[in-house]
């Protein structure tokens, strides 16, 4: 709309355009809103079992070092017998 045509128009109709589009802005801040808010939860979610994922992994690599260091020990022993 030009500005030319919006003002041969009633003003109550530019008043109704106007309540239109602020309307239809606020409805999209809303929604951008919620997008946000559901990112935030996934990326909390996400980090969580990142967390979660390298404790494991660290539980895991301690396991396989004292697993190591016993079979370093049965091999120790097992050199000196012979």
């Amino acid at each position: 709309m030009s500005g030319v045509e919006t003002s041969k128009e009633p003003k109550e109709n530019q008043l109704h355009v106007c309540a239109s589009c602020m309307s239809t802005v606020v409805q999209s801040f809303s929604h951008f809103q919620e997008q946000i808010a559901q990112l935030k939860r996934e990326k909390d979610s996400l980090q969580k079992e990142l967390e979660k994922f390298r404790e494991e992994q660290e539980e895991q690599k301690r396991v396989l070092v004292e697993e190591i260091r016993a079979l370093e020990e049965k091999l120790a022993a097992l050199n000196k017998e012979s």
